[in-house]
């Protein structure tokens, strides 16, 4: 198609970055996303009376009409205590799973964030390096068909934030909330055969402080149930009371509430040193304090540099967890790299680039030059960067649509919606 259409000023492309713990939404040429909302909904079942009778003149009398579930989307909405109210995601495995959420957060994003009409404006989505074919091509049918969007293309996230670091060639490591993953790139295109991923992320660091704490005998109680508090000396037992009338929540709904907190909790005291730990060094660095929404507050000391060295040492990790299968950060990074060729291998490890929420934690970047400076070989040059800003790595994959998509020699690489209806949902195999 031609690139006149949309290219220049006049329509501005979107670009959407689905991820299992938050969904990015915003213009192409914009620096940051317009909108960063959770990828859990709040879904409320009808009432158990909610079957409604027909009338019996009807001509369908022998059928109800059951009330339909309410969907809340947003912030501000799924924090809200509602009765028989479940949280559920969208994504499974990185990939799309549940398609009916996932068309909820869409059409949220138009109405509530972007404001603007899905058929206005071409459309940049991204996908993981794994992607299965059935599922891209769903997304393509949904656009063009619900959405019917003028122009449409789908990006791998790692390609797109290799991009956002001004690069073409590099080890993407992303570690997100669900998992982590490895992808090489090179020369602009994803090395899919040499992709490694592991179920460690930011949940399973989530898991591991809430069983540190469960030793300590510290309560974890979410901020809904929090009516008033006093501050109390550290070691004293936490004085709040408890909100009157609040309604029967969900069991999954108290499990987010309390994650909630977690995550907090771990971007706030969680460091890691920048090589394996000496115990007795760990024993001797400074404590960091923790406050509590109950008004609690308690001094942590070298937990909070073990917690997060499961993400490289795996006989760190607590509790009943399974082990099979589960890779450290530099050994995901290793065998990625010596699953590509040969020569690609120099160019990779001198380009290696940590992207997604858990790089934010301190002590990261440092940590993997280190571990992985052990299992690369000694005649090539190995450099691990990461964006200096924490909005960067973030939003990575985001921004590098963002910046593909408001390239002038990108717009003729838009699958048109013309083209969609002379092909079908097949062409959506030109996008790499």
């Amino acid at each position: 198609m031609s690139g006149a259409l949309y290219g220049g000023d006049e329509v501005s492309g979107l670009v959407f970055d689905a991820g299992s713990h938050t969904f990015r939404v915003g213009f192409a040429g914009e620096e940051f996303p317009k909108g960063d909302i959770p990828s859990m909904v709040a879904v409320q079942e009808p009432e158990a009376d909610g079957d409604i009778e027909m009338n019996e003149n009807s001509e369908n009398s022998n059928v109800q009409a059951k009330r339909e579930k309410n969907f809340f989307i947003g912030t501000t909405k799924i924090t809200v205590p509602r009765a028989r109210t479940t949280m559920e995601g969208y994504m499974k495995d990185g990939m799309i799973d549940d398609w009916d959420l996932f068309e909820k957060l869409v059409e949220y994003s138009y109405d509530n964030v972007l404001y603007s009409k899905s058929a206005e404006h071409p459309v940049l989505f991204t996908e993981s390096a794994w992607n299965e074919r059935s599922k891209r091509e769903k997304l393509t049918e949904l656009m063009f068909e619900k959405f019917q969007v003028p122009a449409y293309y789908l990006a791998k996230n790692a390609v797109l934030a290799c991009f956002s670091q001004n690069r073409t060639h590099g080890l993407m490591v992303d570690s997100g909330a669900t998992q982590t993953s490895v992808v090489p790139v090179f020369d602009g295109y994803a090395v899919t055969h040499a992709v490694v991923r592991s179920q460690i992320g930011g949940d399973l660091i989530c898991q591991q402080l809430e069983n540190m704490l469960s030793e300590k005998n510290v309560e974890v109680v979410p901020i809904y149930k929090i009516a008033g508090k006093e501050e109390v000396e550290e070691g004293e037992k936490p004085k709040w009371t408890q909100k009157k009338n609040l309604p029967q929540v969900t069991e999954s709904y108290d499990k987010f509430m309390k994650k909630q907190l977690l995550e907090d909790m771990s971007q706030t005291i969680l460091q890691l040193c920048d090589q394996a730990i000496d115990l007795d060094y760990a024993d001797k660095l400074p404590s960091t304090p923790y406050s509590f929404p109950n008004g609690f507050t308690k001094e942590f000391l070298a937990e909070r540099i073990k917690l997060p060295e499961c993400l490289f040492d795996l006989k760190y990790l607590r509790g009943d967890i399974k082990r099979e299968g589960l890779m450290t950060v530099a050994q995901m990074a290793a065998s990625s790299a010596s699953l590509t060729d040969i020569d690609m291998r120099p160019t990779l490890f001198s380009n290696v680039t940590v992207t997604g929420g858990n790089s934010l934690i301190l002590g990261f970047t440092e940590r993997l030059n280190n571990d992985l400076a052990h299992k690369c070989p000694p005649t090539i040059k190995l450099r691990v960067s990461a964006a200096p800003l924490t909005t960067e790595r973030k939003f990575g994959a985001w921004i590098g649509g963002s910046i593909l998509g408001s390239l002038g020699t990108f717009q003729q690489m838009w699958l048109s919606k013309a083209e969609f209806d002379e092909t079908g949902r097949s062409i959506v195999d030109k996008c790499p």
